[in-house]
């Protein structure tokens, strides 16, 4: 194949997307990113990598991103800086319980590293936790975390290897098609002739893929974390992550801080039509709107730390992702263009599951049978969508609140 392969949009997945295509074949590759690769809304990312899932088909991709992230050390004879902590799902109620019994069945079924701990278990584990209403957890131990800038960079070098031409600072506009079959896209600067367009824009996905009539099934939805203050006696880089169903909350290691997210159940999403080009001083959220979330909606996350109000929160951020009704992926062929490509949609996934984007993609543009099924991600499984549409909008930011795990 000899083809000439344009990737837009520079985050975790459109990097990985040029690398597997950089890797696995001859194809011309050019990745295009309207900033710096990893600036945008990965930028703003947890990070968390964990694997087991009760989306069962989330799991290969994730585990073939740990593969891609061992093998680009060493490509580029670097340490990638993952912390491979671990992550414990904590029940503290019989929901909680009966679910993530489910999910070590789950891990047992895909081989992934886990144990039962009991209350006093994880709070060896976790000093800080408030373990009173807790029954135990299961601690995954081959979850980890890592700089999701990092991650995209890396995969950005490892293509460059491969002689994947990385553009950035260069804006795609427009689409360009003829007879069902994509031609080109044109940029602020020039029209680049292709046979095949990767859309990888995250949250920007819709503008693109509606030029050629291919909405794509998933909205931009608000997402917020914290980070403490310092507190050396309570956290290290090296504990385990945690995943708390009950309050709706997860959490990592933050150097000697904590960052901790909590889904709120508002569901802030927005037309992708008024997002600005760049992120940069671009947020969702005001001051006194993320303390009455933290205040009033994590006051759940609070019972399992109640010396949050003493510590205090250094920061918070607030960034887009993008969500589908279903909170899961979409992956896979445009259905009547032609030589166009979906990767995009991660529902909060985007760094744990960028490698297996980034195959899954490969693969089908060479025409080589796909490592694993991508069925449940293909763009037509909710039937005709408009993603603009405030009411479909909100079904995917709905999707977000209610989602329990990491």
């Amino acid at each position: 194949m000899n083809q000439k392969v344009v990737v837009i949009g520079g985050g975790t997945i459109g990097t990985a997307v040029a690398y597997y295509i950089s890797k696995l074949g001859n194809a011309e590759v050019i990745l295009i990113e309207r900033d710096a690769v990893g600036s945008g809304n990965t930028s703003a990312a947890a990070s968390l990598i964990t694997l087991a899932r009760s989306k069962k088909a989330i799991i290969p991709l994730v585990k073939e991103t740990l593969r891609a992230i061992e093998d680009m050390e060493v490509v580029l004879g670097e340490s990638s800086g993952v912390m491979k902590v671990g992550s414990i799902h904590v029940a503290a109620s019989e929901a909680s319980e009966k679910s993530i019994l489910n999910l070590i069945e789950i891990a047992d079924e895909y081989d992934l590293n886990c144990e039962w701990l009991s209350a006093d278990g994880i709070k060896e584990k976790l000093p800080w936790i408030n373990v009173d209403k807790v029954i135990g957890g299961a601690f995954m131990k081959d979850d980890c975390y890592m700089e999701s800038t990092v991650l995209a960079n890396n995969f950005a070098k490892a293509a460059k290897k491969n002689d994947a031409e990385i553009r950035q600072y260069t804006n795609v506009r427009e689409l360009l098609h003829e007879g069902g079959q994509i031609t080109g896209v044109k940029t602020d600067e020039e029209t680049i002739p292709c046979d095949i367009v990767v859309d990888a824009a995250g949250a920007w996905s819709n503008l693109l893929a509606t030029q050629v009539d291919e909405p794509i099934p998933m909205a931009p939805v608000r997402s917020i974390y914290w980070i403490t203050g310092s507190r050396p006696d309570l956290f290290h880089p090296k504990q385990p992550m945690a995943i708390f169903p009950d309050a709706s909350a997860y959490c990592r290691p933050e150097g000697e801080a904590m960052l901790f997210g909590i889904r709120d159940k508002a569901g802030n999403q927005v037309n992708p039509k008024d997002l600005p080009q760049h992120m940069h001083g671009f947020h969702l959220i005001k001051e006194e709107e993320h303390w009455d979330i933290l205040m009033n909606e994590g006051e759940k996350f609070q019972e399992f730390f109640p010396e949050l109000a003493e510590i205090g929160v250094a920061h918070c951020i607030s960034g887009i992702s993008t969500y589908t009704p279903d909170a899961s992926l979409t992956i896979g062929n445009a259905r009547h263009m032609k030589g166009f490509y979906i990767a995009t949609g991660c529902s909060g996934a985007g760094v744990a599951t960028a490698g297996g984007f980034g195959r899954a993609i490969a693969e089908m543009i060479y025409g080589i049978p796909v490592f694993t099924d991508i069925a449940p991600f293909h763009i037509d499984r909710f039937g005709p969508i408009d993603p603009f549409d405030t009411v479909f909008r909100q079904r995917c930011a709905d999707a977000r609140s209610n989602k329990k795990e990491g």
